[in-house]
């Protein structure tokens, strides 16, 4: 953790580094400017926590250093010194988010309190912006899992679908074998394919109808068996619903 402590008087800065405990605090690095300018120049560069300021300085003052700090690094927690003790000064420090408003000549305890305060606060900002990262990886994550898992589960039971026409094949069995609710693969199939389970398979196994019927070599009772369609007659009228022919018209013309 950084801190910037900004003071055209060089004997004021020295009093500061010399009578704080910089040991107790744990700053990485205690930086220093003698103006508005030098200031910039070193926020430009290296990221600062915690910025300690003079109101009163030769060109621009501490509080456009202040201003330039909400738009440029709004994560700095700014404290102001002054020697003036007007109500207006502390009126707009309020306005610029400081957290602290000191007068001269600094009580070093005090400075030290307020120090530890804002180093608090700093932490206690990372830890919540860490946590909120975490939960949103945490989030993509399982939310990347999720559409792994439903695109296992749907290519699962097609797959088992495919290579079981000809067996007897039920929604639970399905959904079981695929680790996944009855419900939830019933969606997962209304908003793939538009239809529900049982839909699929039967579109399945009259596709594959029409496809076998084709072939010279079989015929339609064996057609209806090796697509799961024990019953003739139930066979020929679904058959006949999706193609508007039936098994024999269709094989016929499709003989020709």
């Amino acid at each position: 953790m950084n801190i910037l402590i900004v003071d055209d008087e060089q004997l004021a800065i020295q009093g500061m580094l010399d009578g704080i405990n910089w040991d107790l605090l744990g700053f990485d690095k205690v930086l220093t400017a003698n103006g508005y300018t030098e200031a910039v120049n070193i926020i430009k560069n290296t990221y600062i926590d915690i910025m300690v300021s003079d109101i009163e300085m030769p060109g621009e003052s501490g509080l456009k250093l202040i201003k330039y700090v909400n738009e440029h690094s709004q994560n700095t927690e700014c404290i102001i010194l002054t020697c003036h003790d007007e109500f207006d000064y502390a009126r707009t420090a309020v306005g610029l988010n400081c957290l602290e408003y000191l007068l001269k000549p600094i009580r070093y305890p005090k400075l030290t309190e307020v120090l530890l305060q804002a180093k608090e606060k700093v932490e206690a900002r990372r830890q919540n912006e860490q946590m909120k990262q975490y939960g949103q990886q945490y989030i993509r994550s399982l939310s990347q899992e999720t559409k792994g898992d439903t695109l296992n589960a749907l290519e699962t039971a097609v797959s088992y679908i495919d290579a079981h026409l000809a067996e007897e094949l039920s929604v639970r069995d399905l959904a079981a074998n695929s680790y996944i609710s009855a419900d939830h693969l019933t969606r997962l199939f209304k908003k793939k394919y538009g239809m529900t389970v049982s839909e699929y398979i039967q579109d399945k196994r009259i596709r594959l109808a029409g496809e076998l019927l084709r072939r010279e070599d079989v015929t339609i009772s064996m057609v209806a068996n090796t697509v799961g369609f024990g019953n003739y007659s139930y066979f020929t009228e679904q058959f006949k619903k999706h193609f508007g022919l039936t098994p024999r018209e269709y094989q016929r013309q499709a003989r020709k």
